[in-house]
Parts: structure tokens; C-alpha cells; sequence
């Protein structure tokens, strides 16, 4: 083997990487991102231009001879490259350079999200990619206080994860700020915030981690019983434990109307007795490599080093085309295999949601789970239902007493069903609830009611009573 073969084996393994990064970037950017991204692409390769629009560049330049106008262009792309590749070793910062900076720090106006925060932490923390993706991947299955919606065990099967790396991601993300971020409930929430301020051996930790169920009930006499202690200590201790934050993610609001802008990316309905999915072309900016650099290139026949550089703009740029066009290919494509196994959702309800891992999805189109969980994460989906993210119809499974299986969501829509139909007067015991869902055909333990319903935020009987 030459020695040319083995100097470029590394750098074209360099080359292949990269450019699956690119890929992967392009595909999981979220649709309200997406334009951002598409512009600073265009920002750092001027051979790109939207589509419909006017080559400025060609018209600005048709009158001037087509030497100056190949000089201008080309100082142009160097400036570019210059600004948007800047020496590592520039001491110096001119005011044109601090001037730039303060445009764009106002121009940040947009509120930071809980994800942007979470990812701003692990850059400086040594975890692999695949360590960061599990973390990162947590945050879709969290609640609005900032606690897991369901078990681990749970969210490992949807997302066909190991669940011992799941839990080391939990253990890492509990480390995080805010504290208590990732929390399986607001027990652990709290007691994470108490562990950071290092008052584990204080009353208020121990009730937490002993009595909660009668801190939650309210039991003060019975604490103080237990740990053979006065009850005012155990009031102030609870007082002490209301000051602590239940909801680490509420200064990370990621509702529309203060982090970003639900643009869904597609429609589905029903055509002609079939179920279609309609991807929004004006969603996905359509790109195109300018004429007047093309024609520079068909010109330069001389100019060896002109003709380079502008290969290699336009190289890049026919690569990003590419991506943007395979990016919506593979969201089309998710989304038919989706709506195929969801029919019953679009034809009824939510409440028909079916058992659907991506692992399902994956193996169908022939790609890599975690590039379906790529594709769905912050895409959404106009249905006949509403507005959906598609990360939202992948849910776990559980029996039913013919031997099939529904979904969680399922079960949640009629738990909900039948609390609200409850008598006030009379609510319903968790054990009255499970004879409740047997007869619907769902068959779950009284434990697994509880969790259910803690889950929905709603309260036990006792405390439902007169509501």
C-alpha cells in the first residue's frame, strides 16, 4: 500500500464523518429553526439564492465588463470566508469588530430553551455523542415542571434505548441546573435540591424521603410521631421544603407564544377515501446555485486557482441542496409509515392511539431507529384532531384482556373519561377505577392506576371528594 493511500485514508474517513454530521444537523433541526439555519448557510456560501428570486448579482453586474465583475465576486466569497473563518491568533478588535458583535448580541432576542440551556452545559462536560444524545433525548419526555411524564422502563422501550444507559442519563442530567431537572417525580425533585445544597441530613430530607405520603396529606402529627420529634419542628421543616422549586423547567416556557412558533411541516388528511400526508414546500426553503457564479466557472478555463474556489462553493452548496431535499424526503416518509399504523387516530380520536415504537417505524423504511427519532423530534403535523408533534404517536404498550394491546395515551384518555364522569359527591377508589377499565377492556393493577393518575395530576379520591 503507497503511502498516499494510507495519508488519505484518514482524511477521506474525516471527510465522510463530517458530512454525515451535516446530514444528521439537517435533519433534526426543528421547523422553526429551519429557515435560521438555511440563511446562515447562505450567509457563509453566496453561490446560494432562493429560489423564485432574482439573481441580484448577475443583474448588478450586466453592464460592467465580465473581468470586474469576476474580481468583485471573488473579493466577495474571500471577505466571506475571512469573516465567517476568522484567525485564531487575532489579538486585536477593531470597532468595526465590536460594532458586528453588539448587532448580534441584540439581535438575540429569542428566549433561551430549556434544550438550548441543557446543551450550553454538556459542551464543557466529557461525555460521548451517543451520552449526549440520551440526555438531550430526555428532555422530549419531560412534563411542564421539568419531571419524566413515565418510567424509564418506558421511555426505553419507545425510544428502543438500554435502559441502564437511560439511567445513567438521568443520573447526569440530575446534575444539570436547573436543579431537579429529570426527575422521575416531585419527591426526587425536591430531594435533588436538598442533595445539592448539601442538607441531606436535615429533617426536611428525611421527611421527603421517609413520610411523603403523609407530607403530602398533610399528616404533621404523624411525622413528628415517626421521627419523635415536636411538631413545630416538623412545620418549619415544611415550610423550609415549600420554598424549594417544584418546577425546575417553568423559566424555560417552550409554549408557542414566548419560545418559538408552531409552523407544522405537513397536513394529513383524507383525500379521495385515503389518508394523505401534504409536506408544506414553503416550510423548507427551496434553494438553487446562482447562474452568475455558473457562468463564472464556464468562463475561467484560464484561471485554474478562480475555477477551484468557485468549485468548491458551489460543491458545498449543491451538498446543502441535497440535504434539504433528503431531509424532506425522509419526513414524508416517516410520516406515511405513521399515519398507516395510526389510521384508527385519524379516523377517530387520540384516544385510538395505538402501541408504536420508532424501532417499528425504523425497521419498515430501512433506516436506524435514531434516525427516525431524528426525524420526528420538533416536526409537527396538522391532523383532523389538531396540531402534533410526530414524536407524539410513538407510545408503549399494555394488554388488554382480548390479548391485543393500547397504547399509554389510550389508557390515559379513559382514566380522564371516567374521572370526570365520577360522582363528586362519591369519587371513585383507584380499586373501583381498575373494575372501571376491565370493563372497557384494559386490564391494569390498582398500583399501576395510581401511577397513571399521579402521572395526570390527578388527586386520590380523598382529596377529589366535593371538587
Amino acid at each position: 500500500m503507497s503511502s498516499n493511500t494510507l495519508l488519505q485514508a484518514p482524511e477521506l474517513s474525516q471527510h465522510l464523518s463530517l458530512e454525515l454530521r451535516q446530514k444528521l444537523a439537517v435533519l433534526q433541526t426543528p421547523t422553526h429553526e429551519l429557515d435560521l439555519l438555511v440563511r446562515q448557510e447562505m450567509q457563509q456560501n453566496p453561490v446560494l439564492e432562493l429560489e423564485g428570486g432574482i439573481d441580484a448579482s448577475l443583474e448588478s453586474t450586466a453592464e460592467d465588463p465580465v473581468e470586474d465583475a469576476w474580481d468583485e465576486e471573488l473579493s466577495k466569497l474571500a471577505r466571506r470566508d475571512e469573516e465567517w473563518n476568522p484567525a485564531p491568533t487575532r489579538g486585536v478588535v477593531t470597532p468595526e469588530d465590536e460594532e458586528r458583535r453588539q448587532f448580534v448580541m441584540e439581535s438575540l432576542t429569542k428566549p433561551v430553551t430549556l434544550a438550548e440551556h441543557v446543551e450550553g452545559q454538556l459542551l464543557g462536560m466529557r461525555f460521548d455523542e451517543e451520552e449526549k444524545g440520551d440526555i438531550l433525548r430526555l428532555l422530549g419526555h419531560l412534563n411542564d415542571n421539568g419531571w419524566l411524564k413515565k418510567p424509564l422502563a418506558e421511555i426505553a422501550d419507545e425510544e428502543n434505548r438500554p435502559l441502564e444507559e437511560l439511567e445513567f442519563a438521568q443520573d447526569m442530567l440530575l446534575t444539570l441546573d436547573p436543579p431537579g431537572l429529570g426527575a422521575s417525580d416531585l419527591r426526587q425533585c425536591l430531594m435533588v435540591q436538598l442533595e445539592r445544597e448539601k442538607r441531606t441530613k436535615t429533617l426536611e430530607y428525611h421527611i421527603l424521603d421517609e413520610c411523603f405520603l403523609l407530607l403530602s396529606r398533610r399528616k404533621f402529627e404523624e411525622i413528628a410521631a415517626h421521627f419523635d420529634v415536636e411538631l413545630d419542628d416538623v412545620q418549619d421543616a415544611a415550610m423550609r421544603i415549600t420554598a424549594l422549586n417544584p418546577r425546575p423547567a417553568r423559566d424555560f416556557d417552550e409554549t408557542p407564544a414566548i419560545g418559538f412558533h408552531v409552523q407544522p411541516e405537513m397536513t394529513i388528511e383524507k383525500q379521495a377515501g385515503k389518508w394523505t400526508v401534504t409536506i408544506h414546500k414553503e416550510v423548507t426553503p427551496s434553494l438553487r446555485i446562482s447562474q452568475f457564479y455558473k457562468s463564472m466557472m464556464a468562463e475561467s478555463a484560464g484561471k485554474k486557482d478562480v475555477r477551484d474556489f468557485i468549485r468548491d462553493h458551489i460543491k458545498r452548496g449543491r451538498f446543502f441542496i441535497e440535504m434539504l431535499q433528503q431531509r424532506q424526503q425522509t419526513i414524508q416518509k416517516v410520516a406515511e409509515h405513521i399515519v398507516a399504523r395510526q389510521e384508527d387516530f385519524f379516523e377517530i380520536g387520540p384516544s385510538y392511539l395505538k402501541p408504536m415504537t420508532m424501532a417499528d417505524i425504523a425497521n419498515e423504511i430501512g433506516v436506524h431507529e435514531s434516525t427516525v427519532s431524528r426525524t420526528v423530534a420538533g416536526k409537527f403535523a396538522n391532523t383532523p384532531h389538531g396540531v402534533f408533534e410526530l414524536r407524539s404517536f410513538f407510545t408503549s404498550g399494555m394488554a388488554t384482556f382480548s390479548g391485543e394491546a393500547v397504547s399509554g395515551r389510550t389508557v390515559e384518555a379513559a382514566l380522564k373519561e371516567i374521572i370526570q364522569a365520577e360522582d363528586r359527591g362519591h369519587p371513585l377508589h383507584d380499586k373501583e377505577i381498575v373494575e372501571r377499565l376491565a370493563e372497557r377492556g384494559i386490564r391494569m393493577s390498582r398500583r399501576t392506576v395510581v401511577k397513571y393518575r399521579d402521572r395526570l395530576g390527578i388527586l386520590p379520591s380523598a382529596l377529589r371528594r366535593g371538587l
